[in-house]
């Protein structure tokens, strides 16, 4: 098996996996890792075939891993780990000595296997939301990324201001900020697909009581389409608040880690994840 760096040519392949899978990956999805490090996903051959691969984000101190499909017929080969093994290296030599990852179910014995450590559930919910305009809510504008940019890095604890560039670039009308008495209190944005809207990120600064004025205000642009987010079990109040809407959970994977332990994004700001790939 020779692991190579994916390609842009290589993207419908991913989708095949992915799809097969049931994921709602798209196109976009895997233009955004590739733009955000062109060297970081990768996949494996056997001689004249594509038979998996795997993503990795680079950010300060630590990394996410993703996207780890082979197919089905070469499963069971020890394929799947020499991938994440591989991955795992590429993050080490980026300096994230920290690798996490949003892991499902029936991979966790492996994830187990290679030194990753449970931290929490990453569950996944949907449902609609009862849109509502707010006084306190407005469209996101490229003028605000600076400051999205300063606390979204505190909270999260990287900067990940290339993928929220991207979320604006292509869905600005679901990029929305909470503004009160002229300062920026949250953010919230979103992506989407074809039958349905995914939630993330969405980060409150403060002002935590206002979260459900600019969930709602988000509503306005969903044309009563199905929302799906993905929040981290720690944060008690975005779940409650999701419940209070009637979300219902669908699922869930396990947030785990492996190296150096950190904290890194459990902050209770994060009211959704920006999607298992990238935290």
């Amino acid at each position: 098996m020779h692991i190579r760096e994916m390609l842009e040519s290589d993207i419908e392949f991913a989708l095949s996996l992915t799809s097969a899978e049931g994921w709602s990956s798209t196109r976009l999805d895997f233009e955004e890792l590739l733009e955000y490090d062109p060297h970081a996903c990768f996949v494996a051959d056997i001689d004249d075939e594509s038979i998996g691969m795997v993503c990795a984000v680079p950010y300060n101190g630590f990394g996410y891993v993703s996207n780890l499909i082979v197919l089905e017929k070469h499963r069971h080969e020890r394929h799947g780990t020499k991938l994440m093994e591989f991955a795992i290296n590429y993050l080490k030599k980026r300096n994230a000595m920290s690798q996490l990852l949003d892991g499902v179910q029936k991979a966790v014995t492996l994830y187990e296997r290679m030194g990753f450590r449970k931290i929490c559930k990453s569950l996944r919910l949907e449902g609609y939301i009862e849109p509502k305009e707010s006084d306190d809510v407005r469209q996101m504008t490229n003028s605000d990324l600076e400051i999205i940019d300063q606390f979204d890095t505190r909270v999260f604890g990287a900067c990940r201001k290339k993928f929220i560039q991207s979320r604006l670039k292509h869905f600005p009308k679901l990029c929305k900020v909470l503004e009160i008495d002229g300062e920026m209190c949250g953010y919230i944005m979103g992506s989407e697909r074809k039958d349905f809207i995914r939630i993330g990120p969405w980060v409150m600064a403060h002002h935590f009581e206002c979260a459900d004025d600019l969930l709602r205000a988000f509503a306005t642009e969903t044309r009563k389409k199905i929302l799906k987010i993905g929040v981290l079990e720690n944060n008690n109040h975005a779940i409650e608040l999701l419940h209070c809407h009637n979300f219902i959970q669908t699922t869930y994977s396990w947030r785990m880690i492996r190296g150096q332990e950190g904290d890194w994004t459990l902050s209770n700001h994060l009211y959704a994840i920006c999607s298992p790939a990238r935290g």
